[in-house]
């Protein structure tokens, strides 16, 4: 129910912590206090929104200076912070630049990537304090100045503004479809109900939305929450501040390895961060040996594993037992979400690396090879999706129930291009011509 804080105070010192939090709250900031204890670190969760993190170099009074310290707070944000987490930063209050150098130096040393502050920042706290009373309006331009040194990140923490604005006008919209004769504290919570159960049968249908209450609501909202965030009015300082933030400055080519991270964010959904169902439409589920069984293959494909892999797909020799074999969901979209009867449509594909292609045997025209190259968990070098139009399948939901769970989905714009592909090469015309 409550949005994660975005500013977090960590301190030993209950005092010290207090006043600082107080001073964040007079300015509108969306903080929570946290007493630092060794015997019983913060619970993870307070940290999902993490963009600012205040903290005390010396949060255990007893230890020695030096390393201890910056061990310290490096366990507590390994601890703490998300493994998937976007940029924040760290405000140390020190007065002394060497300190925040050996903090930043041991923070890589000891932290994942994913968990390192975009910069350490160093305050001196006798600038903003008078006799214990701290001077929030001081505090607060000494970051902002900071963060106008860094465009990139002011511009992504707009952006993030500019998310939480278009979701609460999404919500004041839907609040806004509530008669105002049932808005009463009494009849507004009923009268409420109503908008989300039309909306929910609107996008997924009376049958099948009550099986995914909220799938069927965000289906319905995602498009206008979309809608807004496209269409921010435009503030000629954001215009500024993104043409400071994004200057297209001529850069080194990018690798194979960072050309395939790029793709996998865009197009590939991957548990645990995104769930993926067998059902879902776009699904990639991986065949099992029983499956891959030569009988099994010939039964429903009509061709084994290993000729798929060399006749068809056309590996080389040397790897052609590399990469795995894998069936997508495929068919239309508003039939998966709305649990149409019916047979699910399968289609037959590849993820392999992408050395293992041979580059001199011609494949038929009905091998889809995605241009995407991908980074996948377990593979050493990019990974390249290949769809065969001729080799799909059905199968009753009791059938796909006893398939592997899926590993990734495909996301909508792939998985659009890959079904125009099928389409277009089973709707080919066989024209007799001289």
């Amino acid at each position: 129910m409550f949005t994660p804080a975005r500013y977090i105070v960590l301190d030993d010192e209950p005092a010290e912590l207090a006043t600082l939090v107080d001073a964040l709250h007079v300015l509108g900031a969306p903080c929570v206090g946290v007493r630092f204890d060794p015997l019983g670190l913060p619970e993870p969760a307070l940290f999902a929104g993490l963009r600012i993190l205040f903290s005390d170099l010396h949060l255990v009074k007893a230890q020695p200076a030096g390393v201890q310290h910056y061990n310290t707070l490096a366990s507590l944000i390994d601890r703490c912070v998300p493994d998937q987490h976007g940029p924040y930063l760290l405000v140390l209050w020190t007065s002394h630049e060497h300190e925040r150098a050996a903090l930043t130096a041991r923070l890589e040393e000891l932290l994942p990537a994913a968990k390192r502050p975009i910069a350490v920042l160093a305050l001196d706290k006798t600038r903003f304090r008078n006799a214990g009373v701290w001077n929030a309006d001081a505090l607060r331009q000494a970051i902002r100045e900071q963060i106008v040194a860094m465009p990139q990140l002011q511009a992504l923490l707009a952006w993030e503004r500019d998310v939480l604005a278009a979701a609460n006008e999404t919500l004041a919209i839907i609040g806004g479809l509530v008669p105002d004769d049932q808005r009463s504290i009494c009849t507004y919570p009923a009268a409420l109900d109503n908008v989300l159960s039309l909306l929910a049968v609107a996008a997924l249908g009376k049958d099948n939305a009550p099986n995914d209450r909220k799938g069927a609501v965000t289906s319905a909202l995602a498009p206008l929450l979309s809608d807004r965030i496209l269409n921010r009015p435009s503030v000629p300082e954001d215009e500024a501040l993104w043409d400071r933030a994004v200057t297209f400055q001529p850069a080194a080519a990018l690798t194979p390895p960072q050309k395939a991270r790029m793709n996998t964010m865009l197009h590939l959904a991957i548990p645990p961060a995104e769930a993926v169902a067998r059902l879902d439409w776009g699904a990639v589920i991986p065949l099992d040996n029983a499956k891959l069984a030569d009988d099994a293959m010939l039964a429903k494909f009509g061709m084994t594993a290993g000729d798929l892999r060399e006749h068809e797909f056309k590996l080389k020799q040397s790897r052609r037992t590399e990469g795995q074999i894998v069936v997508i969901r495929g068919g239309a979209n508003c039939d998966q979400a709305q649990s149409q009867s019916g047979p699910i449509p399968l289609m037959l594909g590849l993820l392999v690396p992408t050395g293992a292609l041979s580059t001199d045997k011609k494949r038929s025209p009905a091998v889809h090879i995605c241009e995407e190259k991908f980074a996948l968990a377990g593979l050493a070098e990019p990974a390249t999706l290949l769809i065969h139009a001729r080799f799909g399948a059905t199968v009753v939901p009791n059938e796909l129930a006893t398939f592997p769970e899926p590993t990734i989905r495909l996301r909508e714009q792939l998985l659009a291009g890959i079904l125009v592909h099928i389409g277009t090469h089973v709707m080919r015309p066989g024209t007799i011509r001289f």
